[in-house]
């Protein structure tokens, strides 16, 4: 019984070291602390050329996370193609620097 088991699990060890895709969705999530240094309207720019990109990468479409099934995560290569990697990066980054546009309230009059 222990033997015949002996290569899926080789097999499941060996797949979860290789950059496995939750690992990597997570990573495309960053706190928007970072970005509370940077003034406003250069913020603001800066959001716009990333969701820009976002956009050419997907084609219009915009990113959306894959899915991925419950518990499959650390086990699962990162299959997902070139352009959606990087969307997916600059997706988390849009969204961070959203977060502290919204908390600082640029662009509202005070």
């Amino acid at each position: 019984m222990r033997t015949r088991l002996f290569p899926a699990i080789i097999l499941t060890a060996l797949l979860a070291g290789c950059g496995n895709i939750q690992g990597q969705l997570d990573n495309e999530k960053i706190s928007s602390l970072r970005y509370d240094s940077v003034e406003c309207p250069a913020l603001i720019a800066q959001r716009s050329r990333a969701a820009a990109e976002v956009s050419r990468l997907t084609n219009g479409q915009g990113y959306q996370d894959p899915n991925v099934i419950v518990g499959l995560g650390p086990i699962l290569p990162d299959y997902r193609a070139e352009n959606q990697k990087k969307a997916g990066v600059l997706q988390g980054q849009v969204e961070s620097m959203s977060r502290s546009i919204d908390r600082r309230k640029c662009g509202t009059p005070a």
